[in-house]
C-alpha cells in the first residue's frame, strides 16, 4: 500500500484544499492508497472524523505550538520510521520546511498550487515567495488545479495540471431543495436570489457585491436577494459586521441574509437563481465545479481561471469599480437560467471522475484501473 502524508496547515471543513483533497480521498482505492494528515489546529469544524472512518490518521499542531521548529521535529518523527512513500504539500504556509525533511529520509515529495496569488497581502506575498523557494528546490513533482495557478506558484518550472473534481450527483438541481431552503431563508418564489458561497474574507471580495447589489437595486432590481453562505475568517467577525454596515447604508438590509457555515451547502444551490464569485484571486474555485453541476450561470471574476468554465455557464467580469453596471446588466439578464444538462457536459470534459482519479492515482505511482 502507498502512504501519503497530507500537509495542507488546516483540515477545516472552510477550507477549500480540503475539499479538493477530501473529494479524492472518498474515491481512490484506499487499499492501494491511504492519507495521513499532519497540519495546524485552527480550532474551527473540521473533517477529523470522516477521516478516520475512511481509515487515516491525524496529527495535530495547536495553533500557538506550529512553529516552524514543532513542525519539522512533528514530521521528522512521523517520517523517521519509514512509513510513508509521499509528503504531498498543499498549501504555502510554514508546513512547505517539511520538504526538505522528507528528502532526507527519501521520501518522494509532492507540491500542490491552488491559488493564482501568494497572499491577500504585499508583505505577506514576499514572505510566502521565500517560503516557496523552498518548495521549487525540493518538490520533486508539481502539481496545480489550473494552468495560471501553476505558473504563479512554480514560475519557470513545469507542472501537471489536474482539475479540481466533486460528486457531482450530490449537487443535481432539486426542486424539493430549491422551495425547502427558500422557504427557510424567507425568499419568495417571485424574488431572485444571488449567492456567494465561501469564508467571508478580503480574497472573496464580498464588499464588492455588496457594491453590485446596492447599483443593481437601484437600477430596477428591487426583487433581488443576496444570501452570504459561510463564516467570518476573522477572529472577531470584524467582516460580517462590516457588511452589514454596508447593507444598512444602502438600505438594503432586507435583501441581504447571511447563514453562516452550512452543513448542508449542496442543498443551497438549489435555491440560487444566480452565482457570484467576485474574487480577488482563485486557484479553481470548488463552489463554480459545485453550482455549474447544479446548472446554475456564474458571474466570476476575471482574475479566476477561464478552465473554470468548462460547461459554456460561466461569465468572467472585471472587479474594478467602473465594471458594477457590467455586474449589474449581466445579472437582470441571467437571472434565470438554468442548464437542464450539465452532469452530461461535465463527464464529457476533463473534469470527469475517471480522467481525475486517474492523474491522481498516477501521482502515486498507482495505473489507476479501478479507482
Amino acid at each position: 500500500m502507498i502512504k501519503v502524508l497530507q500537509l495542507c496547515d488546516s483540515i477545516e471543513k472552510r477550507d477549500g484544499r480540503m475539499s479538493v483533497i477530501m473529494n479524492i480521498y472518498r474515491n481512490i482505492d484506499r487499499g492501494k492508497i491511504q492519507f495521513d494528515f499532519a497540519c495546524t489546529d485552527y480550532g474551527f469544524e473540521n473533517f477529523e472524523k470522516e477521516i478516520k472512518k475512511l481509515g487515516g490518521k491525524i496529527f495535530l499542531l495547536p495553533k500557538n505550538e506550529s512553529s516552524m521548529r514543532n513542525i519539522k521535529k512533528l514530521v521528522s518523527k512521523l517520517l523517521s520510521v519509514g512509513q510513508y512513500d509521499f509528503v504531498h504539500y498543499h498549501a504555502i504556509s510554514k508546513w512547505g520546511c517539511a520538504l526538505s525533511i522528507a528528502h532526507k529520509y527519501h521520501v518522494k515529495t509532492i507540491a500542490h498550487s491552488h491559488a493564482t496569488k501568494l497572499s491577500d497581502s504585499f508583505f505577506k506575498s514576499i514572505r510566502n515567495r521565500l517560503f516557496s523557494l523552498n518548495i521549487l528546490s525540493k518538490a520533486d513533482y508539481r502539481v496545480a488545479v489550473s494552468p495560471e495557478a501553476g505558473k504563479k506558484l512554480f514560475m519557470y518550472q513545469s507542472f501537471k495540471y489536474i482539475p479540481n473534481i466533486i460528486d457531482y450527483n450530490k449537487f443535481i438541481f432539486s426542486e424539493h431543495n430549491r422551495e425547502y431552503i427558500r422557504n427557510f431563508l424567507g425568499v419568495s418564489s417571485s424574488e431572485v436570489l444571488i449567492g456567494l458561497i465561501g469564508r467571508i474574507s478580503k480574497q472573496k471580495n464580498q464588499k464588492y457585491a455588496m457594491r453590485i447589489l446596492n447599483k443593481l437595486f437601484k437600477m430596477g432590481g428591487t426583487n433581488y436577494k443576496i444570501v452570504f453562505i459561510g463564516d467570518d475568517d476573522s477572529n472577531n467577525n470584524c467582516r460580517i459586521s462590516s457588511l452589514k454596515g454596508l447593507s444598512k447604508k444602502y438600505s438594503l438590509s432586507s435583501q441581504v441574509i447571511f447563514t453562516g457555515m452550512v452543513s448542508n451547502t449542496s442543498k443551497y444551490y438549489s435555491a440560487l437563481d444566480l452565482l457570484w464569485i467576485p474574487s480577488l484571486y482563485e486557484g479553481l474555485p470548488t463552489v463554480g465545479v459545485e453550482a455549474q453541476a447544479n446548472g446554475l450561470h456564474i458571474l466570476a471574476s476575471n482574475k479566476l481561471s477561464r478552465s473554470l468554465n468548462f460547461t459554456g455557464n460561466v461569465e468572467f467580469l472585471s472587479i474594478s469599480r467602473f465594471s458594477l453596471s457590467n455586474w449589474v446588466s449581466r445579472s437582470l439578464k441571467e437571472n434565470s437560467k438554468r442548464d437542464n444538462v450539465p452532469i452530461i457536459k461535465i463527464r464529457n470534459s476533463e473534469y470527469n471522475l475517471t480522467n481525475v482519479m486517474k492523474k491522481w492515482c498516477q501521482l502515486y505511482g498507482i495505473s489507476n484501473d479501478n479507482s
